[in-house]
């Protein structure tokens, strides 16, 4: 009798472990399999494309072109750039505002690089987070896009400021 009893509590115990152990690898499979394409283009914002102008100048800015890419994969439900990736998203920020080329070095430029780089590391956190759900993950990538959109704003607005030729009397 005695080994019955034990026997039925190891098997117990043994079943309780296994479903414990894979109930977080389902959760983060529905997160990231419920973020799609077409939710994330149902996002209600304005996106603000570069200027032909201003294009020619960021060709050449590598980490511009960089974030660009980050900014498409996210476009596409794409967020392993954001998972358990801090350094390189550290360095990404860090170098694009250290290599903001000189035509586009304003205050304003300036302050749009500091509020996209809010908006990622606030993503980042959200997409790191164990107990993540789309619901909450889907206001931080539209804060990223719209910011990345009104950084786009602010540089064809500098380019075009400068572009003027305005005489005072």
């Amino acid at each position: 009798m005695k080994f019955i009893i034990s026997f039925c509590l190891l098997i117990c115990l043994v079943s309780c472990g296994k479903s414990v152990d894979e109930t977080p690898k389902v959760e983060q499979e529905n997160t990231l399999s419920s973020l799609s394409k077409q939710t994330i283009q149902k996002f209600n914002y304005t996106e603000y494309l570069l200027d032909p102008k201003v294009k020619k100048i960021t060709n050449n800015w590598v980490k511009y072109n960089e974030l660009e890419g980050v900014v498409m994969n996210l476009k596409q439900a794409d967020l392993t750039y954001f998972k358990e990736n801090h350094e390189i998203l550290e360095a990404l920020i860090t170098d694009l505002k250290q290599s903001l080329p000189e035509t586009l070095n304003s205050p304003a430029i300036m302050s749009r690089l500091i509020a996209l780089e809010t908006k990622l590391y606030k993503l980042e956190s959200l997409v790191n987070l164990s107990n993540a759900t789309p619901e909450s993950i889907m206001p931080g990538i539209q804060e990223v896009l719209v910011s990345f959109s009104n950084l786009n704003l602010q540089m064809n607005k500098k380019i075009e400021r400068d572009s003027q030729k305005i005489i005072k009397p």
